[in-house]
């Protein structure tokens, strides 16, 4: 008997094969991101927003997501990639669950960085130029700094109008804008609550400008002289008759306002000793801080205390200035504590807000003369009035030095040091700023304290704890400086008469204004047309000058609810960093108060900043910047392979964005493994669904085995879980709710479970069916799950998905992912009963 020979392996492997219902698909393994991303483009971003406008607006519900301009200057970072991918991924969902999605991105086009760029492009200083020409320079620089921060946007798959020159979009430079910015403050000049003063602003010198609260940035290494200084007595109180020679000790760790210097203030029920230093010479300081200042001061370790007398007693007392012999008068103040000094405070009304209310305050009890006098100019230098040897003196350097000097000559200088301690900076300059008294235009805010706490409580802030902070800022401000010195901004449209500077500003005035602008092609109008134009007809143009000031960056932004949000519409969300606290939330929240008398918004979320995977601080000195471009492109010299744009989207929903983020090589190696591992399931289930139509071969729940139904009902808990974590803005539960679904349920029990059913049953056998039907059900849960936030990866599974079972070609599937509605979760009659037998019967 001749046996027949041997067929080959290969030949066998292709008959096995045959009898096998083998996986197929084609959606590669690999995303190629930098590739296969920009050609999805239009459908994930520009298609997909068009198709909206068409088919919801005003049609269906409405979300409103309020976008914080970022300054149209330099380049974005990766903050700015988590700010807007964390309000693209809310905007997405909300389009899944049938919103029309309001959103429109902004920039804030004013201020003083653009101009500071402007100027260098000039290289002529301010005074030299004319307004005209810095705010020129400063628009073109703007408009080019959105159009390359716009490319970006795109290139991260924000959801926005995008098309033309200019699509939906706000400048607060636009014209538009800036009229609908001028209605806010019309409202607010007739109500009383803007005026004018001349009082101490924090000023920086390097800016040449004033600044509000929220444009300064505190540093904890400041170092400045601290100095303990002696003012002997001129007119003693009852209280101090006793001790003719005696001294009030202050400490100032800013001895350039002691030329400034009009009082000393006590408080009214602090008790003071009376501390023999020598012979017949007495110093009054507090006496709980007698022994700090013999040990730390007089380098003693006593001191002996003739006597004591309260704060109150103190009152009309005159000390002499111990440089020009001028009275200082003895003030009470509440701000004067007992943590550090003498407990009595050197009071310089035009350096020091706390000093100005003092002095004020004294002065309108005995209604004596409150005038004040600034010896600092708008370089920090100061005045001929300070004196020869001070004048030209930059205050906190050589000013410094050179009244140290002089009070050491006069024998008032007790002692000096070095003092480490939190300074306030201008946050844009990186320089440290001081107090002066100027001319000023403020926003009462006394009056909105109360309203604006009553508003807050129908707000919903995310995290929580992020209420305390902006409560605290708004119960901390009484007024807004809103008037800057510069030139590239939004004009305050107010005029002076000639002869006594009187301001003529109400909303007649403004409303006038507010025309011509129009009329003119924008706030351009103030410098290039005259008095005669620019002033309502009621008035007399030969009797009045033009301001020069411009109004606040933060007035301009926080105006923005009024120019982008239909009449009357909250916001649902405003989301941003953690800093616009006091920011562009209170500054939205003021104007909003002041006009509306409610919040701009319903719901507050707030996001932490970036950090390196050290938890330190990104900076070029320490060589952790990572950019996105670098991140999504690739970057060899950095061996930064390209990621493409998803796997970073994915990083941002898996941080817990509520406080401090970390991002470097390591954690795009972890991301980037977690996307893989999402897009290989989908691989996976797209190659075992390759010869099922959902419209024809799904299998009834009652038709299907305990396993499947089983599966069915964990795939109902997913989805319900999913929908919670986008819900409450928990993007990082989303994505662990995801991962161990893939992980657990999916990959190492189903599919381990079913893999005969579905490569050894005959193909349309209603076991192997079952177990499709349940593939289909996962593959779209989690597609629909993802798209948010890899919008990309997820409209490109779809694609492949619906060229499986229509033999479309990918390009000509219709629709989107986006545009599908949300996955409803079923409860089947029974599910719960079968998930509870399924578990007592599969141990």
């Amino acid at each position: 008997m001749v046996k027949a020979p041997a067929k080959p392996a290969s030949v066998v492997g292709d008959v096995v094969r045959k009898t096998l219902n083998l996986p197929k698909t084609d959606f590669p393994m690999r995303a190629n991101a930098t590739v296969r991303e920009p050609q999805l483009h239009a459908r994930t971003v520009t298609e997909l927003y068009a198709t909206q406008e068409k088919e919801r607006k005003g049609v269906a519900k409405t979300f409103y997501l309020h976008d914080g301009p970022p300054f149209a200057n330099g380049s974005l970072h990766t903050g700015h990639f988590l700010n807007r991918v964390l309000k693209d991924i809310i905007n997405r969902y909300k389009l899944q669950r049938g919103y029309y999605v309001h959103y429109v991105p902004g920039w804030d086009c004013h201020g003083l960085p653009i101009e500071i760029k402007a100027l260098e492009k000039l290289k002529q200083p301010r005074d030299k130029l004319d307004p005209m020409d810095i705010r020129k320079h400063s628009r073109e620089l703007a408009l080019g700094a959105i159009e390359s921060q716009k490319q970006d946007l795109m290139r991260w798959g924000i959801l926005a109008d995008w098309s033309g020159d200019k699509g939906t979009r706000y400048l607060t430079m636009d014209p538009e804008y800036e009229v609908k910015q001028y209605d806010v403050f019309k409202q607010m000049v007739k109500d009383g609550l803007i005026v004018q003063g001349y009082k101490p602003v924090y000023w920086s010198p390097s800016s040449g400008t004033a600044l509000a609260e929220s444009e300064l940035e505190y540093q904890d290494d400041h170092v400045s002289s601290s100095a303990y200084v002696r003012f002997p007595v001129k007119h003693s109180p009852v209280a101090l008759k006793a001790f003719p020679n005696i001294t009030a000790v202050i400490w100032t760790t800013t001895p350039w306002t002691i030329p400034a210097n009009r009082g000393l203030c006590v408080r009214s029920n602090l008790e003071y000793a009376i501390v023999e230093v020598a012979p017949g010479q007495h110093d009054l300081v507090a006496l709980a801080l007698v022994d700090s200042y013999a040990q730390t001061v007089l380098h003693q370790e006593h001191v002996k205390v003739v006597a004591t007398v309260w704060g109150k007693d103190l009152t009309g007392g005159v000390f002499r200035h111990p440089l020009n012999g001028q009275d200082s008068i003895v003030l009470l103040g509440d701000h004067v504590t007992t943590d550090a000094g003498t407990g009595i405070v050197h009071t310089a009304p035009a350096h020091g807000q706390e000093d100005y209310f003092a002095w004020m305050a004294h002065h309108a009890q005995h209604h004596t003369d409150n005038s004040m006098t600034c010896l600092v100019d708008e370089k920090g230098c100061y005045t001929a009035e300070a004196g020869a040897d001070l004048a030209g003196l930059f205050v906190q350097t050589h000013g410094t030095e050179k009244v140290l000097e002089q009070l050491t000559a006069s024998n008032a200088l007790v002692s000096v040091s070095n003092y480490t301690h939190r300074f306030p900076y201008d946050w844009r300059t990186k320089k440290p700023i001081l107090l002066r008294a100027t001319k000023q235009w403020f926003a009462k805010l006394d009056s909105l304290h109360a309203l604006g706490h009553e508003a807050l409580d129908n707000v919903n802030m995310h995290p929580k704890a992020s209420r305390r902070r902006l409560e605290a800022t708004l119960s901390s401000r009484s007024e807004w400086c809103i008037s800057r010195q510069r030139a590239w901004g939004v004009p305050i449209p107010v005029f002076y008469e000639k002869d006594t500077m009187e301001p003529l500003l109400n909303d007649v005035t403004i409303a006038h204004v507010q025309k011509v602008m129009l009329e003119n092609g924008g706030t351009d109008a103030w410098w290039s047309q005259p008095v005669s134009t620019l002033l309502a007809p009621e008035y007399d143009p030969a009797q009045y000058v033009k301001g020069t000031d411009t109004l606040d960056v933060w007035f301009d932004s926080g105006s923005s609810w009024n120019a982008v949000l239909p009449k009357g519409v909250q916001a649902d969300i405003y989301l941003e960093g953690s800093d616009q606290h006091r920011g562009w939330f209170q500054s939205s929240l003021l104007t909003s108060l002041a006009v509306q008398r409610k919040a701009p918004y319903k719901n507050v979320i707030t996001h932490g900043f970036i950090l390196d995977e050290r938890g330190q601080k990104m900076s070029k000195s320490l060589g952790n910047v990572l950019v996105p471009h670098d991140i999504i492109e690739g970057q060899p010299k950095k061996k930064i392979p390209p990621y493409g744009v998803d796997t970073l989207r994915y990083w941002v929903a898996s941080t817990d964005y509520t406080s401090q983020v970390g991002i470097g090589p390591n954690t795009m190696i972890k991301i980037s493994d977690h996307v893989r591992k999402v897009r290989n399931t989908a691989r996976f289930l797209l190659a075992n669904l390759n010869d099922f139509d959902p419209r024809i071969d799904s299998v009834a729940y009652s038709d299907m085995t305990s396993l499947d139904q089983y599966m069915l009902h964990v795939l109902h808990d997913l989805q319900a879980e999913i929908t919670d974590g986008y819900e409450t803005f928990a993007f990082n539960k989303v994505q662990q709710a995801i991962a161990h679904f893939i992980a657990t349920d999916l990959s190492a029990f189903y599919m381990e479970a079913c893999k005969d059913r579905l490569y050894c049953e005959a193909p349309a056998d209603p076991f192997r069916r079952s177990a499709q039907t349940v593939l289909d059900v996962a593959l779209e849960t989690i597609t629909k799950a993802i798209a948010p936030v890899v919008c990309h990866t997820a409209e490109d599974i779809r694609l492949h998905r619906l060229a499986q079972f229509t033999n479309a070609m990918l390009n000509d599937v219709p629709g989107s992912v986006f545009l599908e509605g949300w996955f409803e979760p079923k409860v089947f009659d029974g599910c719960k009963d079968v998930t509870y037998m399924f578990i007592a019967t599969n141990p």
